[in-house]
């Protein structure tokens, strides 16, 4: 009876390590990674607009990302494109922004400051308009000394083996946490009806 046990515990062990290993083969890519690689020191700034916060100051804002991808053995990084967008390569959605970079090689290593319009970025939760209203929520003094908020907003990295196929693709995301500035109405918000 142990013998029978031991047995269908290593066969259900392998048949667990074969889908485990099945999924980590799926894609062309050994290693993919987008990150923020420093400290922003530039807030996006929102104006009050009488009563409340309705209008951000800057047309666009800098970001700063590394973006990094390695093939695996005998394959090539042949397209990267950093978005905005959920949707890869030629399919992104046209209010969103992207870059794409063409390598050609087997470990792909970049870096990169985009400066993005306001309607291209895509925002998790609260938007930086949003953001400062819910301080205005919290405290009423937001609206005449101003307030800190934090926001984030998405990108996705895209890497494929071949051009124009979604299938030898490997893709992965993140939050990107930006610093919001709510400025009072005494700071000339008012003034910029």
């Amino acid at each position: 009876m142990t013998v029978v046990k031991t047995i269908s515990a290593l066969a259900v062990s392998a048949s667990i390590l074969a889908a485990t290993m099945g999924a980590a083969v799926a894609g062309p890519m050994q290693n993919l990674s987008i990150v923020k690689p420093g400290i922003d020191a530039v807030f996006v700034e929102v104006i009050a607009v009488g009563g409340s916060f309705k209008k951000i100051k800057s047309p666009s804002h800098k970001f700063s990302l590394k973006i990094h991808a390695k093939a695996k053995i005998g394959k090539k990084v042949k397209v990267v494109q950093v978005t905005t967008s959920d949707s890869p390569f030629n399919e992104a959605d046209p209010g969103t922004w992207d870059v794409t970079y063409n390598p050609n090689k087997r470990d792909f290593t970049w870096s990169l400051s985009p400066v993005i319009a306001m309607s291209q970025i895509r925002w998790s939760g609260n938007d930086p308009i949003k953001a400062c209203n819910a301080k205005l929520k919290q405290s009423r003094n937001a609206l005449t000394k101003g307030a800190t908020a934090q926001v984030s907003a998405y990108f996705q990295l895209h890497a494929a083996s071949k051009f124009g196929s979604l299938a030898n693709s490997d893709s992965k995301w993140m939050w990107y946490p930006v610093q919001v500035k709510c400025l009072p109405s005494s700071a000339g918000g008012i003034a910029n009806n």
